[in-house]
């Protein structure tokens, strides 16, 4: 048996920018994304959808609710989705214009603003990652003006910042917030306050406290070089992640004393006082669960 539920906030019209990243981080340029979702009376949702940016893309699909997962029936996006909460999908499928192959969270954080992270793939071959902020716009209302960091891919290719000096989701200070669990089965785990604190003295620290599946206190040291970060000398807490801009990351950890591993996705809002964080927990080959929350910085 599995939770009823709906993903209900994100009907209305959303337009934002994105910001696209080779599979090696590099940033290849912003995209505007504009999405009209509306309700049919038969029940499905259509999305229209426009991208525009390094690869561009325009059409609309249709979207079959069930109990707790939607089904992406085409014509420009097949799949299947988890409808994790009301404000949280996570998908995977298969864009047939463009020949590639997507996993993809979108969570709303507040009423009227989404983050996303899109990791499109041909094959095997990571090609894309599309980290994405989009806004709901009123009705009635023209789009709002993007939020970008002025600059060309000539100059920030090379800059694993893209241009705002800075890994935001390497900065000295506190992420924190609540995270909602959810079992093997999507029924609801519980939740708890969860904590991560960073340090960079004298190398880059992050110290994790709380969740549901493992709330002992873990600080693991990491080697850096922009682009990924990673464990370097064995402890009970190992694992890497790569990072997309300084603002959004992917990887994977191993707990040794639980025998746990969790892939972590994540994406930090524009003006970078929130993130958005997914976690997917295994044994093995095996889902035991997911961990999901909105978490808030503090500055050291």
């Amino acid at each position: 048996m599995t939770n009823k539920v709906e993903f209900r906030k994100a009907v209305g019209r959303w337009a934002g920018t994105a910001e696209v990243f080779d599979s090696a981080g590099a940033f290849l340029g912003n995209g505007t994304d504009a999405r009209h979702v509306q309700r049919l009376d038969d029940g499905r949702i259509r999305i229209d959808v426009s991208f525009v940016g390094p690869f561009k893309h325009a059409g609309h699909y249709f979207i079959q609710p069930r109990d707790n997962h939607r089904l992406y029936q085409g014509p420009a996006n097949i799949g299947y989705a988890e409808t994790l909460s009301e404000t949280l999908i996570d998908a995977n499928a298969y864009w047939p214009a463009l020949g590639l192959s997507q996993r993809f969270f979108l969570m709303i954080v507040d009423d009227n603003l989404q983050l996303s992270l899109a990791q499109m793939s041909r094959g095997e071959h990571l090609m894309y990652v599309v980290v994405g902020q989009n806004d709901r716009v009123p009705e009635g209302a023209s789009n709002p003006q993007p939020k970008l960091v002025s600059g060309t891919h000539y100059d920030f290719q090379r800059d694993p910042t893209s241009g705002r000096g800075e890994i935001l989701l390497h900065r000295a200070g506190i992420w924190s917030g609540t995270m909602y669990a959810l079992d093997e089965n999507r029924m609801v785990k519980g939740q708890a306050t969860y904590h991560e604190q960073i340090s960079l003295s004298p190398t880059l620290n992050i110290t994790y406290e709380g969740g549901v599946f493992d709330p002992t206190i873990k600080s693991v040291g990491l080697k850096t070089n922009g682009w990924q970060a990673w464990v370097n000398s064995p402890c009970d807490f190992v694992g890497s992640y790569s990072l997309s801009g300084g603002r959004a990351s992917s990887g994977t950890f191993y707990h040794q004393n639980s025998h746990l591993r969790y892939w972590q996705r994540e994406t930090i809002a524009l003006d970078g006082s929130k993130k958005a964080v997914v976690q997917h927990w295994y044994e093995g080959g095996k889902r035991v669960g997911t961990q999901y929350g909105v978490l808030h910085f503090q500055a050291a």
